[in-house]
């Protein structure tokens, strides 16, 4: 008999076998057809939920910002805007004012503070009390300055009206 004619005689083996192949084999050859009824998937709430956590892989647990750090960085950016700033410059300070945050620095920037007033030719309202000057008129304040950390005593943050972060 030839090879194919004997593979063609062979009895065709069974896909709907139920019953062990050997005596104390607790395993079965085929697997039912669908699931079993003693299996119940474990419930899952949707990604899209909205009781779930949006902040649970951000910051610290990840790179990401979370929710307090993109609203304090959305402030920051409008009022970095709004202090004469183009968009890339008010940006990468509103990141690292998130990088100091993150590292819990203490100092602050004046850009941040109530006390700056103008736009592109920035003065302190709050002379004495920072340290620059015994008057308003006479503390124009370079852009090396107000985007510098520095730890000021006269600082008031413009976003939570007081000297934290």
């Amino acid at each position: 008999m030839k090879w194919l004619q004997r593979l063609k005689a062979a009895a065709k083996a069974r896909t709907d076998a139920t019953k062990p192949t050997e005596p104390g084999y607790v395993g079965f050859v085929a697997c039912p057809d669908g699931p079993s009824e003693n299996f119940i998937a474990p419930e899952q709430p949707p990604a899209n939920e909205a009781t779930s956590d949006p902040d649970r892989w951000c910051w610290p647990h990840g790179a990401a910002m979370n929710t307090t750090e993109i609203d304090a960085f959305t402030a920051r950016l409008a009022r970095f805007s709004e202090k004469g700033l183009n968009l890339d410059d008010a940006e990468a300070l509103a990141n690292k004012l998130v990088r100091r945050d993150r590292e819990m620095d203490d100092r602050r920037n004046c850009m941040e503070c109530v006390h700056l007033q103008g736009a592109g030719r920035w003065r302190c309202s709050n002379t004495v009390m920072a340290g620059i000057g015994q008057h308003t008129a006479d503390t124009q304040l370079p852009s090396s300055l107000t985007h510098q950390l520095q730890r000021c005593a006269g600082f008031i943050n413009f976003y939570s009206q007081g000297n934290t972060p």
